[in-house]
């Protein structure tokens, strides 16, 4: 009897020693392919010219990095929160490469600007630099502050769209999938990104929350906040949803109320430096040639 229990015990043993052998082979498998296919996309990634100057940004962002220069912090938090708002590209790069780029945008424009115009001054080298350095700042400025605005015109419809769901009797989940589904842009790419870390395992609350710390729109963390109260509370989210469309579709229609006014102001400039010149010259050019040459 002893004797057939030391058997079972050593077969156990070993059964288990076996199996725990196979998954660290089948991990270390695993790893290994995983690790090839990353590389394989990183050499991808720096092939051609952009690849190129990715690479020498990159090592110009680690040599900031390692300087530690506290004046780009301002400008790094800046970054670091553009970039997760538009993801992408952005979010495959460090604050401290995007400063590489702006670097080599500054290079750029003093070569530019030397071969093109002839100023080979250093003293105005410095001032052409600093333009340069910051034109791809303001530009993820602008695309992020563009993306803001594609939110805010999209919201309203989805809302309401999420309502007639609703009122027809879909669930909120299935309401959101069919307009996912249906409906193409910013805001939908955005629920379609917290649906998916919701099938993945994530809390409801969780995935809407990091969602709107993310994009960082107001609209949509006052509609990510109703939805989280209305699922703690089991409140009814339809009349909520309606009153937040109607609210944004009544600012989107003052926002291009003033943006229509302010137009004729954006005019003036292109008016006065570029149309107003040029009529000038085509009704008085002729008249003054005359003059110059003898009079009438």
């Amino acid at each position: 009897m002893l004797l057939l229990l030391i058997s079972v015990t050593v077969c156990i043993i070993v059964i288990l020693a076996v199996d725990y052998i196979v998954t660290f082979i089948k991990n270390l498998r695993l790893e290994k392919v995983f690790k090839e296919r990353v590389d394989n996309a990183n050499v991808a990634r720096r092939r051609g010219i952009s690849g190129n100057l990715l690479f020498i940004a990159e090592k110009i962002g680690n040599y900031v990095e390692k300087k530690k220069i506290k004046q780009l912090e301002p400008m790094l938090e800046k970054i670091i929160q553009d970039s997760r708002i538009m993801g992408g590209f952005y979010d495959t790069i460090s604050p401290y490469t995007f400063v590489g780029i702006q670097a080599i945008a500054g290079c750029f424009l003093v070569f530019f600007i030397a071969v093109l115009l002839d100023v080979y001054n250093p003293v105005l080298w410095l001032p052409i630099f600093a333009i340069g350095f910051f034109i791809p700042y303001l530009l993820l400025g602008e695309q992020v502050k563009a993306k803001h605005r594609a939110f805010f015109r999209q919201l309203p419809d989805m809302l309401d769209l999420l309502c007639l769901m609703m009122e027809a009797g879909l669930d909120f989940n299935s309401a959101l999938s069919r307009i996912i589904d249906a409906e193409k842009g910013e805001l939908s790419d955005e629920f379609h990104i917290a649906q998916q870390e919701i099938r993945l395992g994530k809390a409801r609350n969780d995935a809407f929350n990091e969602m709107a710390e993310r994009i960082k729109h107001p609209s949509v963390t006052s509609v990510i906040r109703s939805l989280t109260l209305a699922f703690n509370t089991g409140g009814s989210l339809v009349p909520t949803l309606k009153a937040l469309s109607g609210q944004f579709r009544l600012e989107r229609m003052q926002l291009a109320e003033k943006t229509a006014n302010e137009a004729p102001l954006k005019l003036m400039a292109p008016l006065l430096l570029l149309i107003f010149p040029t009529i000038f010259m085509v009704l008085f050019g002729p008249i003054i040639l005359m003059f110059m040459n003898g009079g009438f």
